[in-house]
């Protein structure tokens, strides 16, 4: 007694399960609260650069995620991966084909059957043949092969779809950093423009004194030595200033030249609160690119489940049905039906050790992809902490340097004052305002400092996404 065919697909489904693939491992472990988090309270906002408060940063972030081109690019490939995943759902679905012809022929009676057939009472040299078909055919999956591949392209797409995400918030976040540096470059130009008018001022006092010889000439050197130094400044600051406005425009996508007239001026925005209640878990789910790296593990482990798909039977339905006729009037008659059914079965007896080499590549893909998944997690979490222990420190140090700033521009108003009233001389009040101005610069960094740690950390915590 022959074996049937559902006793061979058992037979089969269990040399599968054989040969299933192993688990797959877990993410590594995390701790439950970051140890830098300013604040545990709170969460992350999508929109997180509006927490800066300048209305021109949100305007040009909406600009660079509607025109930047990297988000176009991700874009693209998401809907690739999508096109994908319906080609892989639709292999699953049988196929339905419908065909018509129409012909014409003439035969030859020169030749042996030609001649047998020409004799035939009734024979017509000249033949038509017209046919309408419909033909149906369904692979069906029997050891889950279709299946898996189209669980790779669903996961695929979701890859795809965090890299959308993830391009999102690298160019906010890119928009942020250089709108923070220009901001910051404009106030230490306008800081080095009052440095060199307070030279100015000294060259004239000092040139006066040596006139009247109450300095040595050797003083008014100095004075206009450090003058020239200061005055390099500014050409070095502009230049930087341009790189900051040619890198807004690209990033919202469009040729430089119009980011310097836009922004304008302004102050450096605020640092904001930076919320890291949820802990470095939620990176997991969190993180565009962690998620990514986590979909393409059960793209690659889908993978080993085709190629062990691949090494067993395919069992294919197919049929047709259809009129052929020698004539348009009885294309459409009983008589001129024709039908038809089959089952075809293959399987692969040898290839090389091709089908085994193919699975154990698929196996050493997900192998790897999981080891680059733990990576990207474990780089994401300390990505975390330093951005976080950078915006604490960057924050104390802007704090110190500012109110350092405050008691200099105090001293300042005093100084002055004292000079007016004939106490002090103008060279010891331009001196304190030298003091003043070189803190007002330290101060205006470690300000920009801080604002792009909250970026950085706005970005390594996610900025507010979450995976679908």
């Amino acid at each position: 007694m022959r074996p049937s065919l559902n006793a061979i697909a058992f037979a089969l489904l269990a040399a599968t399960s054989a040969a299933a693939r192993p688990p797959l491992p877990a993410p590594p472990a995390l701790p439950d609260q970051y140890r830098n988090a300013i604040s545990v309270t709170g969460s992350l906002d999508a929109r997180w650069w509006q927490q800066f408060g300048d209305p021109q940063l949100d305007r040009m972030v909406d600009l660079a995620l509607a025109g930047n081109l990297d988000i176009e690019m991700a874009a693209a490939r998401l809907e690739t991966a999508a096109a994908a995943l319906k080609a892989a759902r639709g292999a699953r679905l049988p196929t339905l084909l419908a065909s018509g012809t129409a012909g014409i022929q003439q035969l030859s009676i020169e030749d042996q059957q030609g001649k047998l057939t020409s004799r035939i009472p009734g024979f017509t040299r000249t033949v038509e043949r017209y046919g309408l078909t419909s033909s149906a055919a369904w692979e069906l999956d029997l050891f889950g092969g279709l299946s898996a591949a189209s669980r790779a392209a669903l996961a695929r797409k979701a890859a795809a779809e965090a890299g959308v995400a993830g391009a999102r918030l690298t160019i906010a976040a890119e928009v942020c950093d250089a709108f923070i540096m220009a901001r910051g470059l404009q106030a230490r130009l306008a800081v080095a423009h009052e440095r060199l008018a307070t030279f100015d001022t000294l060259s004239q006092l000092v040139g006066a004194r040596a006139a009247g010889g109450v300095a040595a000439a050797v003083e008014a050197d100095q004075v206009a030595a450090s003058r020239a130094a200061a005055s390099t400044a500014i050409p070095a600051l502009e230049a930087g200033l341009e790189v900051q406005f040619n890198r807004l425009d690209v990033l919202m996508g469009r040729a430089p030249g119009s980011a310097e007239r836009e922004m304008g001026g302004g102050a450096i925005p605020a640092v904001p609160m930076v919320a890291a209640a949820d802990g470095p878990a939620a990176l997991l789910s969190g993180r565009p690119d962690v998620v990514a790296a986590q979909r393409q593990v059960a793209a690659n482990d889908a993978n080993v489940a085709e190629a062990i798909a691949a090494r067993y039977p395919r069992l294919t339905l197919s049929g047709f049905a259809g009129f052929l006729a020698n004539g348009m009037t009885s294309l459409l008659t009983a008589g001129a039906v024709q039908l038809g059914a089959e089952a075809q079965i293959s399987a692969p007896i040898f290839a090389g050790g091709r089908l085994r080499a193919q699975e154990a590549a698929a196996r050493g893909r997900l192998r790897e992809s999981v080891a680059a998944y733990r990576q990207t997690a474990l780089l994401a979490v300390a990505e975390a902490e330093d951005s976080l222990s950078a915006l604490t420190r960057n924050r104390q140090v802007a704090n110190q340097l500012d109110e350092a700033r405050r008691a200099l521009l105090a001293a300042q108003a005093r100084t002055h004052a004292a000079w007016q009233a004939g106490s002090l001389s103008l060279v010891d009040e331009i001196a304190v305002r030298r003091q003043r101005q070189d803190a007002e610069e330290q101060a205006i960094i470690a300000r920009a400092e801080a604002a792009r740690s909250a970026v950085t950390a706005f970005r390594a915590l996610g900025g507010g996404w979450r995976a679908g």
